[in-house]
Formats: structure tokens, sequence, C-alpha cells
């Protein structure tokens, strides 16, 4: 099994009850893999989860994406100001 942990900032984290989770994502191959498996652990952030960008290190990933090596995928809400 391929744990993945995910890293949750702002809203994401207070809808998640904390700043990461990890799940095991199965024989997921792609950072999309990852995230489907946790919107099936966690299907009440899906909607959040989604609205996401995908940050692996100090770049962003996309979905169709190989895993990073260090099985670590922050996620970044959108954010809206001025």
């Amino acid at each position: 099994m391929t744990a993945v942990t995910f890293e949750f900032f702002a809203n994401v984290a207070r809808l998640a009850g904390a700043s990461e989770i990890a799940v095991e994502a199965g024989d997921a191959a792609t950072v999309g893999d990852a995230i489907a498996a946790l919107n099936a652990l966690r299907p009440d952030l899906a909607g959040a989860v989604d609205a996401c960008a995908c940050v692996s290190g100090d770049a962003i990933v996309r979905r169709r994406d190989p895993l990073p090596a260090d099985r670590r995928i922050a996620l970044l809400p959108p954010v809206a100001g001025g």
C-alpha cells in the first residue's frame, strides 16, 4: 500500500479538523489517484479539495503528474482579496 500525506491550509484545514492526514492510497500512481483516495475517505472535504492547487515542495503539480517521491502533497485553497 502507498501512504500519501496531505497537508491542509486555511479553510480546508478547518474543515478537516487537522493540518494533515495520511491516506492509504493503494496502488495510486498519480496525484489525482491519491486525491481520489482522499475524497473516498473524507467525502466531506471533496468540494474544497477539488478547488485546491496541489504542491510538492516548492512546485505546483497537476493531478495527472506522478506521485511525488516523498508522498507528500500540500493542498492550497484559492485565495481572494484585494
